[in-house]
């Protein structure tokens, strides 16, 4: 009995352990990006040359991420620049968009605070769709 006791106690040890040190806190954002954005921006974010734009050059991550949380929630009618529509995504709520938002900040950005759900309800309060 002692035995699995210990085993028991070791493998949840080792188990949590492994759930502290993951190497990508941003887990759900990555599947959520993964889900939602990239058939279009592609698995490195590089787009599809002037049809979508690639988000490693995007001017989203240089300010505040208020403008990227609205372009997620309601999407573009239509891009200027390749005259392509984003869908919007009214799916997400608060929280699977802040950690999206984090996910895509860690990725082509130098990481600041990290969005909270209470920002993301602010922005979207504050939002008009482009």
């Amino acid at each position: 009995m002692a035995f699995v006791n210990l085993s028991l106690c070791l493998c949840l040890s080792f188990s949590l352990l492994n759930i502290g040190c993951q190497t990508n806190p941003y887990r759900q954002g990555h599947q959520l990006y993964k889900f939602h954005c990239e058939s279009c921006h592609m698995e490195d974010g590089s787009g599809l040359k002037r049809l979508i734009p690639s988000l490693e050059a995007s001017d989203m991550f240089t300010s505040t991420p208020d403008r990227l949380i609205c372009l997620i929630r309601h999407g573009r009618a239509k891009n200027e620049g390749t005259g392509q529509q984003m869908p919007p995504n009214t799916l997400l709520n608060e929280v699977e968009i802040a950690n999206l938002v984090n996910y895509m900040i860690q990725l082509y950005s130098s990481p600041s605070d990290a969005v909270t759900t209470e920002d993301v309800k602010t922005y979207l309060s504050h939002c008009v769709p482009e």
